[in-house]
């Protein structure tokens, strides 16, 4: 009998142990630090009693200061434990040179797609009466000179496409973006040789590009079509819950 109680003793004192030992039951909320300055958001971690590892990101998000914070992971919101280590994926301080997609006579769905994953930016797209459809003729850069295929550009480049449209200007159709985040309404609009008008903001948007379409101008309709290089404007809400959708 008395060693049977010895032994619950060692147990529970193990397992008091044991709970100190793991911080068991003592957790903190990650806390968002998007867009925040590094120094800021190491002075919030160290307030937690978080650690932290800065990782410098190889994706360059545009409109974000150089060096601040984008992504964390843990995500913002987890519940991690105390002294958690939390990575800190930072807008690269030193932009990266990739060299220029070829984009001669490729479809602009194509080019778009491959300026996206170097970083590059299409600022607008222009389109040019032609015999073909949607294939990329020319590229501007931001100095108003022909931008040569393989030449080095840093990430975060913009340029400006010319896009063939028919002979007749070119049609296409509206596409539906209420619903789509900005990010892909954008790579949608590229696609069909379509332009980003005005961005008119609903609410506080901390994040632009995960921001939501809440309507656009001109307005979606079954089988309405807008000429090839048309503006649309977008009107952005923070989140889906300010969705109205039919």
């Amino acid at each position: 009998m008395a060693s049977a109680a010895i032994i619950a003793v060692c147990i529970y004192f193990s397992l008091w142990w044991l709970n100190k030992a793991t911080l068991h039951g003592s957790s903190v909320e990650v806390p968002n630090l998007k867009l925040m300055q590094l120094d800021q958001a190491m002075v919030q971690l160290d307030s937690l009693g978080l650690a932290y590892e800065v990782i410098d990101s190889t994706h360059y998000v545009s409109q974000v200061p150089e060096g601040s914070i984008i992504e964390t992971y843990p995500r913002e919101y987890a519940k991690v434990k105390l002294g958690r280590k939390i990575l800190l994926s930072t807008n690269p301080s030193r932009l990266p040179k990739y060299p220029l997609p070829n984009y001669k006579d490729q479809l602009i769905s194509y080019v778009s797609a491959k300026f996206k994953t170097k970083g590059f930016l299409i600022d607008s797209i222009i389109a040019v009466p032609d015999l073909s459809h949607d294939l990329v003729i020319k590229v501007v850069d931001e100095n108003d000179s022909i931008a040569e295929e393989q030449k080095l550009y840093k990430t975060g480049s913009r340029f400006t496409l010319y896009v063939s449209a028919g002979l007749d200007g070119g049609n296409v159709f509206m596409p539906n973006l209420v619903g789509m985040t900005f990010s892909e309404s954008l790579e949608v609009l590229n696609a069909l040789s379509l332009n980003a008008g005005g961005i008119i903001y609903e609410g506080f948007i901390e994040d632009t590009l995960a921001a939501f379409v809440m309507k656009t101008f001109p307005e979606f309709e079954v089988d309405k079509e807008v000429k090839a290089g048309s503006v649309v404007d977008l009107w952005l809400v923070p989140d889906s819950t300010f969705l109205i959708i039919d």
